[in-house]
């Protein structure tokens, strides 16, 4: 089925902010040159397009295109904003590399093998530059056997477990993914995963990604690289090892899917990784036996119709299947009811512009304000003469939940209907106070095929590092979460409601 149609279904045109936002991301600004388009532009909400951008997490390649695209109808302000949030994420992006290649080399020098996922690692492999992307914290992956000791060095180098939850039995190797830890002076945090997703679900072992590995240093150089002898931890420690191209498309597709595509920025990374060296043949089989192929499809019909992403040949069956396109659709609903809605404008004034009362500071903005180990970023100031951009500089911002990759801004409901950029506006404030709540049950079933959505059920019977914060137990008891599980389960059911 064509993807174009998931766009129509979705009535994603009448949304004009978004339509030159999906144009900025897929590098496809000809539209813009025209006299027609200059009517548009003219007409933006310019507010709106600023909270679309820092909501999609897309700051760096926006700036850097609408740079480039030198219109006149652009106001300056919103370039300043935006200059002034793309050099505080270069900024914030080097000081993650950095405290990354020093929490990778203590875990490499103590025998302990480790990856990056995501963040400046993932910039430099799909981007060439860690400051064309975004990230809120490091993410590093290690053999589940190595999770005592690695946890023991992260304690040495500062950090301390957010969650401080006990983990329950063995359980935890498979239902679980990961630990969040934070280093309280230098207000970093870090994610140690031992596997790649949540719940059990199908995915490599961590010896078939070590063996596939790349290696990356500083300078974004990457190449292959042969499984290193144990003793040869000299060379080791001066390099960075990120997953192979072929396991980044399973990593990104089924991240994204998980989270329901709610942020632009991870379908950045699919249409960047699509002009990669990628094995699309040997990624075939991958996808097939991890149970990889309904995220993998949806993953291609969304990138393909709304950044223009080119399909690779091997991909397009994947992508051109029923369920692939009913999944895109199902993502364009919890996209387009994660956008933030318009900010009201001060009525009475006749001016256009907002009431003092309704300026509120941006995260983005509010952050440079904040006292940084690693230095400041200059501060944008002066007025503009441009209806409503005085808000630009206080624009209200998405929840702090939204602003957690792990979290995704959608109600429970588990209707996949398109919605309307109108009736999205109108959900979007009460739907970001519950951001929180992860997408439905039934949707992240139907990403599952059938063998691992029958493990997946199974799964909810063992326990989990939840049920010891619901009813702790001494070590030597922890048995006894197997026969409690049904009644903790419905305790912390109950308790949310």
């Amino acid at each position: 089925m064509p993807t174009k149609s998931v766009l129509e279904l979705a009535n994603w045109n009448e949304d004009q902010e978004l339509t030159l936002l999906l144009s900025l991301l897929g590098k496809d600004v000809s539209h813009w040159q025209d006299k027609t388009a200059a009517t548009q532009l003219r007409e933006m909400d310019w507010v709106r397009f600023l909270r679309l951008t820092e909501h999609h997490r897309v700051v760096p390649t926006v700036y850097l295109q609408l740079k480039t695209l030198n219109h006149p109808c652009i106001p300056t302000e919103l370039l300043r904003n935006l200059q002034a949030q793309y050099h505080r994420n270069t900024l914030r992006m080097l000081h993650l590399q950095a405290e990354a290649g020093r929490l990778t080399r203590l875990l490499i020098a103590h025998g302990i093998r480790v990856l990056m996922l995501k963040g400046p690692a993932l910039a430099q492999q799909l981007y060439g530059d860690v400051s064309l992307r975004t990230s809120k914290d490091i993410d590093l992956l290690i053999a589940p056997d190595d999770m005592d000791e690695a946890e023991h060095w992260m304690k040495e180098a500062g950090y301390a477990s957010k969650s401080g939850e006990v983990r329950v039995l063995g359980s935890w190797k498979w239902k679980d993914h990961h630990a969040s830890y934070l280093h309280p002076q230098k207000r970093i945090e870090m994610e140690l995963h031992w596997r790649l997703h949540p719940d059990g679900g199908g995915e490599p072992s961590f010896d078939e990604l070590w063996s596939c590995r790349q290696m990356g240093k500083a300078t974004g150089a990457s190449r292959m690289v042969p499984l290193a002898p144990a003793d040869n931890r000299t060379a080791m420690t001066s390099c960075m090892y990120t997953l192979g191209s072929e396991h980044q498309f399973l990593y990104l597709s089924a991240h994204g899917a998980r989270h329901g595509w709610f942020r632009l920025r991870w379908l950045v990374d699919i249409d960047r990784l699509a002009v990669c060296a990628v094995d699309w043949e040997a990624l075939l089989p991958m996808m097939r036996r991890y149970g990889g192929l309904p995220a993998g499809g949806q993953a291609w019909a969304l990138a393909a119709a709304l950044l223009g992403t080119p399909i690779p040949e091997p991909m397009r069956p994947v992508s051109a299947t029923r369920q692939a396109h009913r999944l895109a659709l199902s993502a364009l609903a919890f996209m387009q009811a994660s956008v933030p809605a318009p900010y009201p404008i001060a009525h009475g004034s006749g001016t256009g512009r907002l009431a003092p009362s309704e300026l509120l500071h941006s995260r983005a903005l509010a952050e440079q304000a904040e006292a940084a180990p690693w230095g400041g970023v200059a501060s944008v100031g002066g007025a503009t003469s441009k209806a409503g951009m005085l808000a630009i500089r206080g624009v209200a911002s998405i929840t702090e939940d939204a602003s957690n990759d792990d979290y995704s801004p959608m109600s429970t409901a588990t209707s996949c209907a398109p919605i309307t950029p109108a009736v999205a506006s109108s959900q979007v404030m009460t739907q970001n106070r519950a951001a929180h709540q992860p997408v439905s049950r039934t949707y992240l079933l139907s990403l599952k095929e059938p063998r691992h959505r029958l493990w997946y059920l199974i799964s909810r019977l063992f326990p989990s590092t939840g049920d010891s914060t619901v009813f702790p137990l001494p070590r030597q008891l922890h048995f006894l979460y197997i026969p409690l599980r049904p009644f903790l389960w419905l305790k912390r059911r109950f308790s949310k409601h």
